[in-house]
């Protein structure tokens, strides 16, 4: 027993020692696209590199594919930083309602083409919604729930 614990704990130790850093030009490419980042904490995916930062004051997140490619960008904020079309279309829709806090995600494709969503979170005194918003304010149901009374 004591020989299995030594082993698995070699072995740990060892893959520990192997933890990466992404490349210099990766780290290169997002100071350059986000200067003002801070708290960054980078972290290895099997086929991607994932950041996590705030900037401006904003909690953000980036994956980049092993060969350098950002593939998406979120942004975690609350009501005074949602575009002013989307807000008031969810105050029109949603006039009882708070908007708890924003998930913005913007996904680049292989081909080039972007595609930009919001994920706002509403409630009230007995529930939670989720309500998705493209760049028009076109808004969705996503998610529904009750609250403990």
């Amino acid at each position: 027993m004591k020989k299995f614990i030594f082993i698995l704990s070699s072995l740990l130790l060892s893959f520990s020692l192997f933890a990466r850093d992404p490349d210099e030009g990766l780290i290169k490419s997002f100071s350059s696209s986000f200067p003002k980042a801070e708290q960054v904490h980078w972290y290895e995916m099997p086929k991607a590199w994932v950041v996590n930062f705030v900037a401006d004051g904003i909690r953000a997140r980036v994956v980049y594919l092993k060969d350098g490619k950002a593939t998406e960008f979120t942004r975690y904020y609350f009501e005074q930083n949602l575009p002013f079309v989307i807000r008031s279309k969810v105050k029109e829709a949603y006039p009882n309602k708070n908007i708890f806090g924003v998930i913005e995600v913007s996904i680049l494709t292989e081909t080039g083409a972007s595609q930009l969503e919001y994920y706002i979170k509403l409630d009230d005194a007995k529930s939670w919604l989720t309500v998705k918003s493209d760049t028009d304010g076109n808004l969705t149901v996503q998610e529904k729930y009750k609250k403990v009374q």
